[in-house]
């Protein structure tokens, strides 16, 4: 925690003067250090492989699974085109992994995909929780299924303007009081190391097409970058040996 690797957010009718006077009584005294900033530099390598877990827990009530994807960082102009691709996946219950593994296959009590995105890569996630009775390898079939789905066919024009026009409005929603105002800013700062890009980020957006989602699902949806995890109960590993 040091002054020059920290921003200060301030949002609301305040007065410039008085608070340029804050800043210099309450942190006008603590002094820039004069070594540089130690910075993390490992990149996490490429996966070269799809890798497979079980993990056991005592105790698990239903099974469920993982399967996760490396995201790109966040300053990718990718990321808007998979934003959009979680709306449409996992969004409420019109979304793709709502109608199919919940609704109409019941093999699961809770399906979503999230994209987990960070400064340096993050992670697209997608997770299911079985219905009872039902198993992870039907389960892991499906959800690979509609990604599948969605390499080979481009959204259809109604599901990317819903999706675009949901995410808008919850964007909007969120910068209509000042705490979200601020957070907006900054994840901007953080994120995009540009207070700015908050003013861009809804027009990146408007602009994904059809086909950026497609191609977005085929850059990084790819066996070699797929990790699978199944989470049972002890007893499943011990029945199992």
């Amino acid at each position: 925690y040091r002054p020059d690797n920290a921003a200060l957010i301030v949002v609301g009718d305040f007065d410039q003067k008085q608070l340029d006077a804050w800043v210099d009584k309450y942190f006008g005294n603590i002094e820039r250090p004069k070594t540089p900033i130690r910075r993390v530099n490992i990149v996490e390598p490429e996966r070269a492989k799809e890798m497979r877990f079980v993990k056991t827990a005592p105790n698990v009530p239903l099974p469920a699974l993982a399967i996760t994807y490396h995201a790109p960082p966040a300053k990718s102009p990718d990321v808007p085109a998979l934003e959009v691709a979680q709306t449409i996946l996992s969004s409420g219950e019109s979304s793709r992994l709502y109608e199919s593994l919940i609704r109409s296959q019941q093999i699961a009590s809770d399906a979503n995909f999230y994209a987990d995105i960070r400064q340096d890569k993050g992670l697209l996630i997608l997770y299911a929780i079985a219905s009872e009775g039902k198993n992870l390898e039907d389960i892991e079939k499906s959800l690979l299924a509609e990604i599948t789905k969605m390499q080979n066919s481009p959204v259809s024009a109604r599901e990317l303007e819903k999706a675009k026009n949901k995410m808008i409005t919850n964007i909007l929603r969120e910068r209509e009081t000042n705490v979200g105002k601020a957070n907006a800013i900054g994840r901007a700062v953080i994120f995009q190391d540009n207070a700015n890009t908050v003013n861009t980020d809804i027009q990146k957006l408007q602009a994904v097409t059809a086909a950026d989602v497609q191609r977005v699902m085929k850059k990084y949806f790819r066996d070699n970058n797929r990790v699978v995890i199944y989470y049972k109960n002890e007893e499943a590993k011990e029945e199992a040996k």
